[in-house]
């Protein structure tokens, strides 16, 4: 049986969308491992046509310089621990991702119990405006908030199995 583990802080990550399922819709299908993703116009989440993924409109943002919108605010990198396993239907990818939140927590919170039983993907923001799918099975996106202490900080928990790692939209 494969099992690897791979755990990474996310140094170069600027912003963390969480978006419904529901309202994104990819052509290839869940169960077809992919390392990169064509997309187009992503940076205004909207198709150019129906031959593209989409991308829905983010339920819960989390970034270093929050802008209108944006739920929380992280003062420190997010750290994702990766594992592959392999299953009945071929490879399977964890992923548990861990957001720092330091402000906005009112925000998050909301946001949070609003996703807390529903589908989502991720999408990952670097640096240099790069973005990163981390792509759900149905059934298998969970997210909890864990206030260690309401005025200092919390920590937004995502987890989630895949067929794929880190899915990078071109």
């Amino acid at each position: 049986m494969i099992q690897i583990c791979n755990e990474q802080l996310l140094d170069d990550v600027v912003r963390i969308d969480l978006v419904l399922a529901a309202s994104c819709h990819f052509a290839v299908p869940f169960q077809v491992s992919m390392a990169e993703m064509a997309v187009a116009n992503l940076s205004q989440w909207t198709p150019q046509s129906t031959n593209h993924p989409v991308i829905g409109q983010a339920l819960l943002s989390v970034a270093y310089n929050v802008q209108d919108g944006d739920d929380g605010e992280m003062d420190s990198a997010p750290s994702l621990k990766q594992s592959d396993k392999q299953a009945a239907s071929g490879i399977t990818v964890s992923h548990d991702l861990q957001i720092p939140v330091t402000a906005g927590f009112e925000a998050t919170k909301i946001a949070v119990q609003s996703l807390q039983t529903r589908h989502f993907h991720v999408i990952l923001t670097t640096q240099d405006g790069t973005h990163y799918l981390l792509y759900s099975l149905p059934g298998t996106s969970l997210l909890l908030l864990d206030e260690q202490d309401v005025n200092q900080k919390a920590t937004v928990k995502v987890t989630l199995q895949s067929k794929s790692h880190v899915i990078r939209l071109t």
